[in-house]
């Protein structure tokens, strides 16, 4: 026996009703976890940087009276890398560096929006061996801040460091890693999407 007319419609609507609240649901869920991805960034950072970075990539180091050990010849290796959720080309002027302990030294990055829309970002970076952490000192270093990119612009970026002449001496060979990262959230980077989309 099948069910009447108006039992069935209301079958139909229980089901639609059902089928609604949870697609809300989904959206819902998804705003959240785009919302909550910048702060998950930064605990990340926080987690994975022995050298001290985290989400602030610590301050400007004032270099005053410091003195050069030329005893302490450093190599430094540079390498680079962009986050899957950020569409930049990013790379670094010089790949190797050889300083002496106190000795500034200069290095340059260029960074490049490969989209259609202007995106922020943000590098963090990774020092091995992390012992060597504490003794790197940046007077500039495009790490400290977001870097905002338009579409297909390029931008050139600084690192002027030293190593702390009291680093030990045994510390001669050290990579120094940075990571870029799109600290906008899921949603903003939809609605970018949609907008430029729909422009004229």
């Amino acid at each position: 026996m099948t069910p009447d007319g108006p039992s069935r419609e209301l079958s139909v609507q229980e089901k639609n009703n059902k089928l609604v609240k949870k697609f809300i649901g989904v959206i819902v869920g998804m705003f959240l976890f785009g919302f909550a991805s910048i702060p998950i960034y930064r605990i990340y950072c926080a987690n994975v940087d022995p050298g001290g970075s985290s989400a602030q990539n610590g301050e400007a180091e004032l270099y005053g009276d410091t003195k050069v050990d030329k005893t302490h010849r450093i190599k430094i290796r540079f390498a680079t890398q962009v986050n899957k959720q950020l569409p930049w080309h990013f790379e670094v002027s010089e790949i190797n560096d050889v300083v002496f302990a106190g000795a500034k030294s200069v290095i340059t990055f260029k960074a490049k929006n490969l989209s259609d829309i202007p995106i922020k970002g943000k590098a963090v970076y990774d020092i091995n061996p992390p012992e060597a952490g504490q003794y790197l000192k940046k007077i500039e270093c495009f790490c400290f801040t977001e870097q905002t990119l338009g579409p297909h612009e390029e931008m050139d970026m600084a690192l002027r460091y030293w190593f702390d002449p009291q680093m030990p001496k045994e510390i001669h060979d050290i990579t120094i890693a940075y990571t870029f990262f799109n600290i906008e959230s899921s949603f903003e980077r939809s609605l970018k999407k949609a907008e430029n989309n729909i422009a004229p």
